[in-house]
């Protein structure tokens, strides 16, 4: 049973309602002064307060740890409260469900990553190497200028598939199923681990991560079966494939978004993943999927195809249920 005090239909309508605002006007560019006011902003600039005060070198291995599961739990009693205010302001105010429609909006962000894929794609087709280099910089934590055009290709296509995991898939499963709480919790595990700094996971970030994981692995599920629907109505992309490569490779990349990267690289006959160059070393990683690993832009231009439709696909899950519940 989906779980928000009883008001689980209006939570999925205002979902359906926070993926069609963010698909048409996700792309607009607030002023600065207001983009501050965005809740996602602030809890990432929590986040990023306590991670300069207490992710300290000098404390110990114990220290760290314990530190951070201390600020995992400070921003969960400031997420959950505040997300079971809305709840009761709705309760009692359309300026609630006003308020929730706002949160949903601010953590489900679809079409910012599609139109920095898109420029990518452009620049590759049109442009020159190092502006396409540049347009990758905002989809990845890698050293851009070690990058050829299949590699910011492939960049573009990995960014797609993890983006819409964390800030599509899951946003929307943990508020089917847990409303506001759910949605606010799952932002707070991502946000601290999305800020760490490298190589600082197994100390001070080992809570986020393990939290984060918690929440991105079922949506990763979720995410590659979407892709397997949406490839269906795909030019080119391959259903089975996608279902195919999900199950047999999915589980090899240690990042949680895997199962949705092997029904990415399974629906469009591609390899992803492999290893990761940064500024100072080379991360090994799994090759997913039998496809081709040197990526083209029109590669870039299908992906982007089965993201907009498996946006379109959750959207209907979404309606089926309220459907669903409305008959039961």
């Amino acid at each position: 049973m989906l779980l928000f005090l009883g008001q689980s239909t209006e939570i999925l309508i205002l979902l359906i309602a926070a993926l069609a605002i963010d698909a048409y006007a996700g792309g607009f560019v607030w002023p600065r002064s207001l983009s501050r006011l965005n809740p996602a902003h602030l809890l990432g600039r929590l986040a990023r307060w306590f991670d300069d005060r207490l992710n300290r070198p000098e404390r110990t291995p114990r220290s760290l740890r314990l530190r951070g599961w201390v600020v995992l739990l400070a921003l969960l009693a400031v997420t959950i409260p505040a997300a079971l205010a809305v709840h009761g302001l709705a309760m009692t105010s359309g300026f609630g469900w006003a308020l929730a429609l706002w949160l949903m909006v601010a953590f489900v962000t679809l079409r910012r990553s599609y139109d920095l894929a898109e420029n990518a794609r452009r620049l590759l087709q049109g442009g020159t190497l190092a502006e396409a280099r540049l347009s990758v910089d905002a989809l990845t934590d890698r050293d851009i200028f070690r990058l050829d055009e299949h590699a910011v290709a492939r960049v573009a296509v990995e960014a797609l598939t993890e983006r819409f995991v964390a800030w599509v898939a899951a946003p929307l499963l943990w508020t089917a199923l847990f409303g506001l709480p759910g949605l606010l919790v799952q932002a707070a595990a991502h946000a601290g681990a999305h800020i760490l700094r490298r190589g600082d996971q197994a100390l001070y970030g080992r809570a986020f991560t393990l939290a984060d994981r918690l929440f991105q692995t079922p949506a990763a599920w979720l995410a590659g079966l979407a892709f397997a629907i949406a490839a269906i109505a795909v030019p080119t992309a391959k259903p089975l494939a996608a279902l195919r490569m999900l199950l047999r490779d999915g589980g090899k990349a240690a990042r949680p978004d895997g199962r949705a990267l092997g029904a990415m690289a399974g629906a469009l006959d591609l390899s992803l993943g492999g290893p990761r160059l940064y500024a100072a070393l080379t991360v090994p990683g799994e090759w997913i999927g039998s496809g081709r690993a040197r990526l083209q832009p029109d590669d870039v231009r299908r992906a982007l195809m089965l993201y907009a439709v498996s946006g379109v696909v959750l959207a209907g899950l979404l309606a089926a249920t309220i459907v669903l519940s409305l008959r039961l």
